[in-house]
């Protein structure tokens, strides 16, 4: 990373917009997979399938501007993006600018061919997911290639594709299980919770190896960052209420793959989704304490 960048990126580090940005972007990276997903698994007509997936794909879109919207709020003004742009062979920064709007306007090509067509599009679900989970590695990358120690482990790249794939999936449980209900398509709902809470369980392995890659490298930083943390109990009981509230958000997952019991079945979801919405927050929040 030239050093322009990382002095750059010193200044924004710990700029909520970038949580923002970097939460909302893979909330609906992820979403998009998991859409793709369900399309895959169930060969239902193109009505059926508009009618799942309109709202679920504003919400995406819309997810995706909030990002957008973020990026803009941490460079300072669209302009700074357009000179990063011109180092795109040597800064991962000018990568995930361009990525990540690639990846914003198929969200938006998306839904607007969704709402226009009254059909929905595999190739543009999938194509939209393969250029989403690029654009995580982009962002991923940027971190990687600083020259903050904790933020080059592999725990980088592992947390970010694991928020990515359990907010998608909590996402768009919360979002698809009202229509589900109202199609009284149980079995599909079953099918798709168990989908949902594998990826979730995936998601969720891979903070947990990225973890243990990480623990040496951040304590060391803890105890010898004075511009970082400086409180290891702070950081321990930060880092210990995060798995305690993920536990729960796998648990409400579960509870809702395994009941069989309708009646608060979309107020779980809402739960859930806003669970892991917290705990991914606080897990993205500890990572940008570790940084200056």
């Amino acid at each position: 990373m030239p050093g322009s960048e990382a002095k750059g990126m010193d200044l924004i580090m710990n700029e909520w917009p970038l949580l923002i940005f970097t939460i909302s972007l893979q909330a609906a990276i992820g979403g998009m997979f998991m859409l793709w997903l369900f399309q895959l698994l169930n060969k239902d007509s193109n009505l059926a399938m508009f009618n799942l997936f309109k709202i679920p794909l504003i919400f995406i879109a819309g997810l995706s501007l909030i990002g957008l919207g973020s990026s803009f709020a941490h460079l300072g003004a669209p302009i700074n993006a357009l000179n990063t742009i011109r180092h795109i062979g040597s800064s991962w920064m000018s990568r995930e600018i361009i990525v990540t709007g690639a990846f914003i306007g198929i969200s938006i090509l998306t839904t607007v061919w969704t709402l226009y067509s009254k059909k929905v599009s595999s190739w543009l679900l999938f194509g939209g997911s393969i250029v989403g989970f690029v654009d995580v590695y982009c962002m991923a990358a940027i971190y990687s290639n600083s020259l903050i120690g904790p933020w080059t482990s592999i725990h980088t790249f592992l947390s970010f594709y694991g928020t990515t794939l359990i907010l998608g999936a909590v996402l768009i449980v919360a979002l698809l299980t009202p229509n589900l209900f109202k199609e009284e398509m149980v079995y599909k709902k079953k099918r798709f919770f168990k989908t949902a809470l594998t990826i979730t369980l995936f998601g969720f392995g891979l903070h947990i190896i990225g973890t243990a890659l990480f623990s040496p490298m951040a304590e060391t930083a803890i105890i010898g960052n004075s511009a970082g943390v400086t409180n290891m109990t702070t950081y321990l009981v930060l880092v210990t209420l995060r798995w305690i509230i993920s536990i729960l958000g796998v648990s409400l997952l579960g509870y809702l793959t395994l009941s069989t019991y309708k009646k608060s079945y979309i107020s779980i979801a809402a739960l859930t989704l806003i669970v892991f919405v917290l705990s991914e927050g606080m897990s993205r929040y500890v990572f940008y304490m570790l940084g200056p």
